[in-house]
């Protein structure tokens, strides 16, 4: 089957950050403020002040770095593009193509104990079949004997009748057996059909998303910028609440003169391989260089 591509350090990238603020001093707070917030984001300005502040938090162990300020110098801004509607999609197509798969999963775990219902009905049908072709071959044979010899008298044509009318109860019965055995089968193909269909309009959703993909997608996240006296961080793209936050947490370490190191569980990787809000030792290293702690 084909898959989605899958969220992660392959799928999207960081920008190349652009100027530095290595020479801020850390002892001051920065002061942010919300810029634009575009609505098809689906978060609101409180919201994503919240969220900034959550991301700064995770550099602000022993000193306090960043503080809002409606007036800060510092804008934070939700851009919307073709990366973000490029990414709606592809989580909406996600999405969708997991619930179809999950439904053709429960189908297939019904189907379980329907298909020994059948083996147990097509087992019993099998045995009465066969008991009613015995029974109607002896019968046969005993009316061919009786015509042989010239006829039956009263009384053996009594028991020729006794066992035709047994015999039919048996046809009866097998016929039932059959009906019920039939049903079950069609029970059984109609669950396995949905169930390929499902799989196939999937397999479709997801053949058609990767045909009309870019392809080879390295979207620019998020980016820190300073030109001269002025400095914004901008936000893309972000496919979770997490993802988002490592983002922030990863520009706003460029606003306090970070720069990218090598380890990719890293905050500070140039490329986002975690959605964990954890600084590692590379990270605290980077903070100390930036801010002149040592």
């Amino acid at each position: 089957m084909l898959l989605l591509p899958a969220s992660g350090a392959a799928f999207f990238d960081h920008a190349q950050d652009r100027g530095s603020a290595s020479n801020r001093p850390c002892q001051l707070p920065v002061k942010y403020r919300i810029g634009a917030v575009d609505p098809r984001f689906g978060i609101t300005s409180e919201q994503f002040r919240r969220l900034v502040e959550q991301a700064g938090s995770v550099w602000e162990e022993k000193q306090k770095f960043f503080q809002y300020d409606p007036k800060g110098k510092l804008p934070i801004n939700l851009i919307y593009d073709t990366r973000q509607k490029f990414t709606q999609t592809m989580i909406a197509i996600r999405a969708s193509v997991s619930a179809k798969l999950a439904q053709a999963d429960q189908i297939k775990e019904n189907l379980l104990p329907l298909r020994e219902d059948f083996r147990a009905l097509d087992a019993t049908y099998a045995v009465q079949e066969n008991e009613y072709k015995q029974a109607l071959g002896r019968y046969n044979q005993a009316v061919r004997q009786l015509n042989l010899l010239g006829g039956a008298t009263e009384a053996e044509s009594q028991n020729v009748a006794s066992e035709r009318q047994a015999l039919q109860k048996k046809l009866g019965a097998l016929q039932a057996k059959e009906r019920e055995r039939n049903h079950a089968a069609d029970e059984l193909n109609i669950l396995i059909k949905k169930r390929n269909a499902l799989i196939e309009l999937a397999n479709a959703e997801a053949n058609t998303f990767n045909d009309t993909a870019p392809a080879s997608i390295q979207f620019k996240e998020g980016r820190y910028v300073k030109e001269g006296s002025e400095e914004h961080i901008d936000v893309f793209q972000f496919e979770s609440t997490e993802n988002l936050l490592v983002i922030l947490a990863h520009e706003l370490g460029h606003a306090l003169g970070m720069k990218h190191n090598s380890n990719p569980a890293s905050i500070m990787s140039p490329l986002i391989h975690t959605d964990r809000l954890v600084l590692t030792a590379e990270d605290e290293d980077g903070l100390k260089t930036g801010c002149s702690l040592r």
